[in-house]
């Protein structure tokens, strides 16, 4: 094989390795877009807690329903701790609720927890029982997008059954899924 034989085939092999990583590096990028996740994984997560307050008088045959109030960072810090908005979001999941009934409250005997101010919003977490005082309730398939960009999110809206009567409290932590633009 002469030298300009080999520089032949070294030339072709190197212009279709090129065309290759030019190829791959067009669809990676293409596919990257310009958002950016932020879920559980996030440096600053997004990921609420609200807590659900009631009175012994507020229980109706062994059911309330109350509005949450945020224990820590709304979604509005949150994006903008991470250098976004509500109108950058594209689309938004919940990954997972975490319901707490504290020791001190009554027992809980089911709960349904939805989105926004009342049960129209979109529902977050439905559990029947309550073995150890926690339940994480994993929905990835509820999109809550409108509900986000339309500032719903800012408040649950919680229907409890209790074991009895009396005042209490519930906690529940809503970990969120983001995708946003503008990265």
């Amino acid at each position: 094989m002469t030298v300009a034989e080999r520089t032949l085939r070294r030339g072709s092999l190197l212009i279709v390795l090129l065309a290759a990583s030019v190829a791959w590096t067009s669809c990676d990028l293409a596919s990257a877009g310009n958002t950016a996740i932020l879920n559980a994984n996030s440096p600053v997560a997004p990921t609420v807690q609200h807590r659900f307050e009631y009175k012994g008088e507020d229980v109706l045959d062994g059911e309330v329903a109350v509005e949450s109030k945020i224990q820590s960072d709304d979604l509005d810090a949150i994006l903008s701790r991470n250098g976004f908005s509500r109108s950058d979001v594209v689309d938004a999941r919940i990954d997972s609720v975490k319901i707490i009934n504290p020791e001190s409250a009554p027992s809980l005997r089911d709960a349904d927890v939805f989105l926004g101010t009342d049960a129209e919003g979109p529902r977050v977490a439905q559990v029947t029982s309550f073995p150890d005082g926690a339940s994480f309730v994993v929905d990835t398939s509820t999109p809550v997008l409108e509900a986000v960009r339309n500032d719903e999110a800012r408040t649950l809206y919680g229907r409890f059954g209790l074991e009895s009567a009396g005042d209490g409290a519930v906690q529940a932590t809503v970990y969120y899924r983001l995708e946003v633009e503008g990265v």
